[in-house]
């Protein structure tokens, strides 16, 4: 056996259900990545599910232990990814047709309410639409509408580099 598969074995044989879940979660991202099913190896991990409605892309991620931080509640660093993504999305999938893209510049999180539900809902539109910059707002709510965090951020327009695969 290599190194990896012993290592695996290893995890596995010492792992609990909820462990045990987790390495099934990756595995099955891992391959959603590779079948081109999911967009980056971190929307398929979160399970993210994007979805675009005119100026606006709502992206929803379940809340599963590889979310949590050390008190099982959404780690914040998870909340400002998933309000990234969906601002990001939403401005790349509009400059696609131009052969551009765009990348964080900066944003700010303000975190309100801890969240209790199983998913967060990320809703992003634009503020401005510059030539060069781009600035955004994203609501992350619970499915009961509960708000759970508001974000901004600002994007600065490239030209993407050419695939290397």
């Amino acid at each position: 056996m290599n190194k990896l598969q012993d290592l695996f074995e290893t995890v596995t044989k010492q792992a609990t259900e909820q462990e045990l879940n987790l390495v099934n979660d990756f595995l099955h991202a891992i391959q959603q990545k590779q079948q081109n099913d999911a967009p980056t190896y971190l929307n398929a991990i979160f399970q993210m599910d994007t979805q675009y409605k005119q100026d606006q892309c709502t992206v929803t991620m379940p809340i599963t232990p590889i979310s949590h931080n050390s008190f099982n509640m959404p780690h914040g660093g998870i909340i400002a990814t998933l309000a990234d993504n969906a601002m990001g999305f939403l401005i790349n999938k509009d400059l696609r047709s131009e052969g551009k893209g765009a990348v964080t510049t900066n944003m700010t999180v303000h975190y309100v309410k801890s969240s209790t539900e199983k998913n967060l809902i990320a809703t992003a539109t634009y503020l401005h639409k510059g030539r060069q910059t781009i600035v955004m707002e994203c609501t992350v709510t619970q499915p009961d509408g509960r708000k759970i965090a508001y974000a901004t951020g600002s994007f600065f327009v490239i030209n993407p580099p050419t695939s290397s695969k």
